[in-house]
């Protein structure tokens, strides 16, 4: 049974995350008074790309061409390990913890950067180059939000955290447990490529993730935006499983909860999206070079947790 909710969780990420990113720019369109692309435009966009003849660069090598299947996998092996639509491990659950799985995520966006020097092109460089530079500050910073997650349930493990996050109201509503979730969503926002930088867009001084990918076309072009519609539902289902809204996730094998919870739990994404468009609508864009007193705010929020706890428990 636990393989064929293996099989059920993978498939409701697989579908569902290009219809989150749609919902996410449908909402960004419409708080900008515009009309818009439908909310299945996602999945128009992959039909299109798979139908498309895939060219590669000349002085690209075969790794170029692997690269997108590598990533994607990697990304259809998270889906697996972390909790999703249930609060108890899967079959593959046991495999990796927390560190594994930003270990496999880590993995994943050096590949698509290697990927991106290996074309020889001028812009995917230049992508490369502004994700490594982001991504030597963000990832000490989840690092450190996992150590304190780690320190407060005493484990690493996303399924027992969870647990504890929806029978400890001690542990959830503490200030420890606050400033984490608000390090976490400025970190999330960065990674979702929302304020305060448009990383997925075609504006030049603004984009990286759409300049990585420059050089790709057809089919691996297509895994590559698909793998990235799914890595952005996962950490958004992290931040919502683990980190800010842990109820009602099944802790117990019940298919009609299972089943039920698929229902809340995509609500409970389109509310995060619906955040994230008024943010995105309200606050103007910093330009690249601030995204550095951004990511200082969620390493201060992280500090503050640490300080908190330790404080607190030294005192008790």
């Amino acid at each position: 049974m636990l393989f064929y909710l293996s099989i059920a969780q993978l498939l409701y990420v697989i579908i569902l995350s290009p219809l989150a990113i749609g919902i996410l720019n449908f909402f960004n369109e419409r708080l900008s008074s515009r009309g818009g692309p439908s909310i299945f435009q996602e999945y128009y966009n992959l039909f299109k790309y798979f139908k498309k003849q895939s060219i590669y660069p000349e002085s690209s090598s075969i790794f170029f061409t692997y690269v997108p299947y590598m990533s994607f996998a990697m990304y259809l092996f998270l889906t697996l390990v972390l909790p999703i639509i249930t609060a108890f491990p899967l079959t593959f659950g046991p495999v990796v913890d927390f560190v594994g799985g930003g270990l496999v995520f880590g993995a994943a966006s050096t590949l698509i950067k290697l990927s991106a020097l290996d074309s020889k092109n001028n812009y995917s460089i230049l992508g490369a180059s502004r994700s490594s530079s982001i991504g030597i500050f963000t990832e000490p910073v989840i690092l450190l939000i996992f150590i304190m997650l780690g320190v407060i349930s005493g484990t690493n493990n996303p399924y027992v955290i969870n647990n504890i996050m929806q029978t400890s109201t001690s542990w959830y509503y503490s200030l420890v447990h606050l400033f984490i979730a608000l390090a976490f969503l400025f970190v999330l926002i960065i990674e979702i490529g929302q304020l305060p930088i448009e990383s997925s867009s075609l504006n030049e001084l603004g984009s990286i993730d759409t300049l990585l990918i420059h050089e790709y076309s057809g089919r691996e072009l297509a895994l590559l935006k698909w793998g990235r519609y799914i890595k952005q539902f996962i950490l958004m289902n992290v931040f919502l499983n683990v980190y800010t809204w842990p109820f009602f996730v099944p802790m117990k094998l019940s298919l009609i909860s299972i089943f039920f919870y698929m229902f809340i739990n995509f609500f409970k994404i389109i509310i995060l999206l619906i955040i994230f468009a008024f943010i995105n609508s309200m606050v103007s864009k910093y330009r690249l070079f601030k995204i550095f007193d951004y990511i200082a705010i969620a390493f201060s929020f992280t500090l503050l947790a640490m300080l908190v706890f330790y404080i607190t428990t030294s005192g008790g």
